[in-house]
């Protein structure tokens, strides 16, 4: 199959790009907040200013960078699934997917796809059990790798929790000292700032969602591997339900991916006897 030579270079390129998306939104959104702490510390009119400022568009920005992202995600998982597909059924991609997939990276000096070689362990011959062996490996992985990105959300989402209530324990202890409008204007920053920690929860949660989902689907899928007379229906109906549970999902961090590869690696193919 020489036609999947740049389709592994050209994913990777955009999910690349999908997760500096998400980064800047997680940044932006940090900043928001903590910007909310400061102005609640420097009684400043032009740091109440630029804080107002930074917490109105703060929300908006977000969701374009989230919706953006998604775009990205999208593209890219369309190529993961015609590689997969390719990879276990043996068929070559179409000319047409080719030239669409291709013109996404129309201009780009596109990176080599970090991965060890063979990227799935399979051993199974072309076919439905081969099909649903590797998308039980590409589970595994992501379930994994999504449990390690909940691990480090959890610290995020306590950051964020403790600058919440540093703001509100800060505004009430000085609250008869400032003027309406500089009430007015804390309580809007705090309810900015509140809803922009509650976006940080639901991050959160959509990993935890999809270590849950991609471990259900690691389960079916071994389970089925196992089926004599697994029918393509069967098969492709795994390929596309774990589809919805990746794109309604945000992207595994590519250092959470190079930093356990080798060890998910080892785990798996030990344990399979690949």
């Amino acid at each position: 199959m020489n036609n999947l030579k740049d389709l592994p270079d050209i994913r990777n390129h955009l999910y690349d790009e999908a997760e500096k998306l998400w980064w800047w939104s997680i940044y932006l959104n940090l900043g928001a907040q903590f910007s909310s702490l400061i102005v609640v510390l420097i009684n400043k009119a032009w740091v109440l200013a630029i804080a107002g400022f930074l917490a109105l568009v703060a929300p908006i920005v977000v969701i374009w960078l989230r919706e953006s992202a998604s775009t990205f995600t999208q593209q890219a998982d369309k190529c993961r699934r015609l590689i997969l597909y390719a990879d276990g059924l043996g068929e070559e991609i179409s000319k047409d997917d080719l030239a669409t997939i291709r013109s996404w990276a129309t201009g780009i000096q596109l990176k080599e796809a970090p991965f060890i070689s063979p990227y799935y362990a399979s051993n199974l011959p072309f076919g439905t059990l081969r099909l649903v062996d590797i998308v039980a490996e590409s589970a595994y992985f992501t379930s994994h790798l999504a449990g390690k990105a909940v691990n480090y959300l959890k610290l995020i989402c306590a950051i964020s929790v403790i600058v919440l209530l540093s703001i509100l324990f800060i505004s009430i202890s000085v609250l008869n000292s400032m003027s309406i409008v500089i009430i007015i204007a804390r309580v809007a920053i705090l309810f900015t700032t509140f809803l922009l920690s509650g976006d940080t929860f639901l991050l959160l949660k959509k990993y935890t969602d999809l270590k849950v989902q991609a471990n259900d689907t690691f389960k079916v899928c071994a389970k089925l591997r196992n089926e004599s007379q697994l029918s393509l229906y069967q098969a492709m109906q795994m390929v596309e339900d774990y589809h919805l549970t990746l794109i309604q999902s945000p992207p595994i961090p590519l250092k959470l991916y190079l930093k356990y590869r080798e060890h998910l690696n080892d785990a798996y193919r030990k344990s399979y006897g690949y």
